[in-house]
Order: C-alpha cells, then sequence, then structure tokens
C-alpha cells in the first residue's frame, strides 16, 4: 500500500472515529423536572463525584478533541487537501461510506465547540441540583 493510501486510511479511520463522536452528544437530552430527583445523601454525592468528572473533562476534552482534529487536517495536507476521484471510490469501497475531508475537517472542528458548549450545559444542570439539594437534604 503506498504512503498517499496509507495517510488516506488514517484519515478515514480519524475521520469516521470523529464523525462517531459528533454524531451524538454524550449528555441526555431535557429531562422532566416535574419530578426532580429526591435530595438524599447518595445523590448529593452523585452530583459532586459527576461536577468533579465533568470539570477535569472540560479541562482535557477540548484539547483532546483538537488534537484529533488537527491530525486529520494534517492527514488531509498530506494526501494534498483532498483525494482524487479513484482513491475516493477504493476507500468507499473498502469503509462503505464516502470520504470527503473537508466536510470531515469542519465537522469535527464544530463538535469540538458542541462538546464544550454540553459540557458546561451539564454543569451547570449539576451545580443547580447542588443548589437546590443544599436546601433540601433528606
Amino acid at each position: 500500500m503506498g504512503s498517499i493510501m496509507r495517510a488516506a486510511v488514517t484519515a478515514a479511520a480519524l475521520a469516521l472515529l470523529a464523525g462517531q463522536a459528533g454524531a451524538q452528544m454524550p449528555f441526555e437530552g431535557p429531562r422532566d423536572m416535574s419530578k426532580p430527583p429526591a435530595c438524599t445523601k447518595d445523590y448529593i454525592a452523585g452530583l459532586d463525584l459527576q461536577v468533579k468528572a465533568l470539570d477535569k473533562v472540560r479541562t482535557a476534552g477540548p484539547e483532546l478533541v483538537g488534537q484529533v482534529c488537527t491530525l486529520i487536517e494534517q492527514g488531509s495536507e498530506m494526501v494534498g487537501g483532498e483525494l482524487s476521484d479513484t482513491t475516493r471510490q477504493r476507500l468507499k469501497g473498502m469503509l462503505g461510506f464516502d470520504l470527503d475531508l473537508r466536510f470531515i475537517k469542519a465537522q469535527c472542528r464544530q463538535g469540538q465547540g458542541n462538546l464544550d458548549r454540553e459540557i458546561l450545559n451539564e454543569l451547570g444542570y449539576l451545580k443547580s441540583e447542588q443548589i437546590r439539594c443544599s436546601a433540601n437534604t433528606i
């Protein structure tokens, strides 16, 4: 396998990972707050644990996604920014999907921003639950 094909396969693998990461956000959707959870000691301990974990993810997560995006961009540059039609067709046959490097690069950076927003939203919810429970501990 030539170096261009190897770089294209590497870019495809990274693109697949980035695409899967961006396809589904890591947190649940809107919550039903008509019956908020009881503020038990276990629930509060769980909130504290989640806040600590998300603070760590918030610090490291966007940088890690940025590194993956940079790898995708560098792989794209290695093959000249765009794959030839022949190479794209061969990869499509091997992978089962078309490989549009421009789209993948844009989606990766957009996913990086979305991840940061989702983490901030989840942290906001968890901290509001901590405040609610600080007055209602069972």
